[in-house]
């Protein structure tokens, strides 16, 4: 190549990339200016002034949000976090009017909230006031303290602003914590209590009587205690409680915690207001009324059966030798046999049994658990078809004695009144009782399933012929 022509290329590549860096430099995004240039965790105060009310937050440095006016109570902290954040992403599109005489076109002559915000420097920023949306498109209008010009932010931002006390408290009624917990009640109206204590890591009931307690059920109680959240806000101090049924609870619930803590939920009558489901309730503490949703009595109200251990026969498989099993018409018996095997008996016949079918069906004796304690002790065996029983199962410990029984029944109801247009099933049901208790359990119907095996079941498969 000639060095005129090698010249030229360079010049002509100088100016192409002098160009395009000029047009980068000069084409990069302009930042969308903000209402305030403020950042959300710089905020130590929030004022909200409507036409009717005044709303003031505010938080000491690292500290949480309370609700200062019109009363002094806490924040729901994720709420005025979402409404700080609002408020300092809240940007400017566009410039309407720079300076005007009338505002009221704008709904700015009568703001519908004016929000000051206060940083922890002790900066109060220039109010900003918020008018109505635009007729066409997605956009309100506003205007910010001391500047005439009228702007336009999101039409997000005025729902975004308009709270209400209500809507900016805090919702939780319980504070503790599940781990800590040591020991809690359940007192109804009608004298009774049932009362639970922790024991290492288990529970256990010590009244009305000493059982132990489901883990899974206390903790779920305790779970659900610990969310329960304010459905309305009824009263904060009200001159009598007996109105709402909270002068003698239906039903108080006492968690006690490690150091002394103790936090009481009471719950009283049902609103009767048209449209509402809650209850009324109170912390045992302090005095504001509250309701929450029906559901939340449901999910506390226990009684000692919901909450007890349902484990139907506790033993340990290894120290059974023998066991006598009873199914339907089927009578047979599975004893243990030397070198871990074992063998299913018929009388006088004796076959070897499927090690993994007979040491299967003890575990499953073993962690059979009720879906429902129905009565303790069993007033009658007859009404759940344990006078005559389906299966019965006898264990027989190494030492020759006895270790338990457990019997099983399925019994078929009488159909309730069909709806119309459907047909009248009969209802089965199943039930188990064991020589380890005087509770009568129900259990499901994939339960009954597992122990209603006939000998067949436990014969080992012959080997095959060569």
């Amino acid at each position: 190549m000639r060095p005129r022509n090698t010249i030229i290329a360079l010049v002509v590549l100088v100016i192409i990339g002098g160009y395009a860096y000029v047009t980068s430099y000069y084409s990069k995004p302009v930042p969308a200016e903000k209402l305030l240039a403020v950042n959300a965790d710089d905020l130590a105060k929030i004022e909200l002034k409507y036409p009717d009310r005044e709303v003031a937050v505010e938080r000491p440095k690292g500290g949480a949000w309370r609700i200062v006016k019109p009363i002094g109570v806490d924040a729901d902290q994720t709420t005025v976090n979402n409404l700080a954040r609002a408020i300092t992403a809240a940007q400017v599109i566009k410039t309407v009017e720079e300076k005007t005489t009338d505002l009221a076109p704008f709904g700015l002559a009568k703001p519908a909230v004016v929000i000051t915000v206060t940083t922890f420097k002790g900066q109060t920023l220039p109010a900003i006031e918020v008018g109505k949306t635009t007729p066409i498109g997605f956009n309100a209008y506003v205007m910010r303290g001391g500047n005439p010009a009228v702007m336009l932010t999101s039409s997000a931002f005025p729902a975004g602003m308009n709270k209400t006390v209500d809507q900016l408290r805090n919702r939780d009624l319980m504070t503790f914590k599940v781990d800590d917990v040591t020991r809690f009640t359940i007192a109804r109206d009608d004298g009774s209590i049932v009362e639970i204590d922790r024991d290492g890591d288990k529970w256990k009931i010590t009244k009305p009587g000493n059982y132990l307690a489901d883990p899974t059920r206390v903790r779920q109680l305790l779970s659900s205690l610990l969310e329960v959240k304010v459905a309305d806000f009824i009263s904060d101090a009200p001159t009598s409680v007996s109105q709402y049924g909270l002068e003698k609870p239906h039903l108080a619930i006492t968690v006690y915690g490690k150091g002394g803590a103790q936090e009481s939920l009471l719950f009283g009558f049902k609103q009767t207001e048209q449209g509402k489901d809650g209850i009324y309730v109170r912390r045992g503490e302090a005095t504001p009324v509250y309701t929450v949703h029906e559901w939340v009595l449901g999910a506390v109200n226990k009684s000692a059966l919901d909450l007890r251990d349902r484990t139907v026969f506790n033993f340990a498989p290894a120290s059974v030798q023998s066991a006598d099993l009873s199914v339907g018409t089927d009578k047979f018996a599975l004893r243990r046999a030397p070198a871990g095997k074992w063998d299913v008996v018929e009388g006088a016949a004796s076959a070897p049994a499927d090690v993994a079918v007979v040491e299967r069906y003890l575990d499953e004796i073993r962690d059979l658990k009720g879906v429902s304690i129905v009565a303790d002790p069993m007033p009658s065996p007859k009404p759940f078809g344990l006078d005559t029983p389906q299966i019965v199962a006898t264990l027989i410990g190494k030492d020759g004695k006895p270790i338990g029984t457990v019997k099983f029944s399925k019994i078929s109801l009488k159909p309730s009144a069909p709806e119309p247009g459907e047909k009248a099933e009969p209802k089965i049901e199943y039930y188990t009782v064991s020589t380890a208790g005087t509770a009568v359990y129900s259990i499901s119907d994939f339960s009954y399933s597992l122990f209603n095996k006939p000998a067949a079941v436990f014969r080992a498969a012959a080997p095959a012929k060569k």
